[in-house]
């Protein structure tokens, strides 16, 4: 991974991005962790919202990144950033309104956009969870998961907030997996 930026320059970085609607690249630590590509759609005092791309430009729903853990923003030069134009779905705003000044109220108002969010830990090990949010309480998050296979599992699992790192939702993988899934079954504790 290249040198990482001062908090300060990624902070800025991101602002002028929401103020250009430019193709960003944005590397995040660990060293691991996935680069994500797309449009700045919301900028708060924790996370940044992107509207993802995928390779050739098109739009794949959106993500949240954890801003202290972004390593560097740059502008994307390619033919990429013209092709979203191209999209049905420029320009490119937020899913509704996401709050993203607390890890909290993003998983809250995000998970609302969304039959299905997908949330990683990338501190941890690298994988994706993906359900429905069930319940914010005192630092932890619980999610209904759905499984790669699209059925659901019996009881919801528990998150610490503070361990999430990433959250996507509408990506066309989640879009999928929604359909073939359905809603959660009702939960009998």
């Amino acid at each position: 991974m290249p040198d990482t930026t001062s908090p300060t320059t990624v902070r800025r970085k991101l602002e002028a991005s929401f103020g250009t609607q430019s193709l960003v690249r944005i590397e995040r630590r660990p060293k691991r962790a996935d680069r994500v590509d797309g449009f700045v759609v919301g900028l708060g005092r924790k996370w940044v919202l992107v509207a993802a791309t995928m390779d050739g430009g098109y739009f794949d729903g959106f993500v949240a990144i954890r801003i202290r853990d972004i390593a560097r923003v740059r502008r994307d030069r390619s033919f990429e950033g013209r092709v979203s134009r191209t999209q049905p779905e420029w320009p490119p705003t937020a899913p509704g309104a996401v709050e993203l000044d607390s890890t909290k109220g993003m998983l809250r108002t995000l998970a609302a956009t969304s039959p299905l969010i997908g949330i990683q830990k990338e501190r941890e090990r690298s994988a994706l969870w993906i359900g429905q949010l069930v319940e914010i309480d005192r630092g932890w998050l619980a999610l209904h998961e759905v499984r790669p296979d699209a059925t659901w599992q019996k009881r919801p699992r528990w998150y610490k907030l503070r361990a999430i790192t990433h959250a996507q939702v509408g990506s066309h993988y989640l879009t999928g997996l929604t359909a073939v899934a359905g809603a959660a079954p009702t939960r009998r504790d």
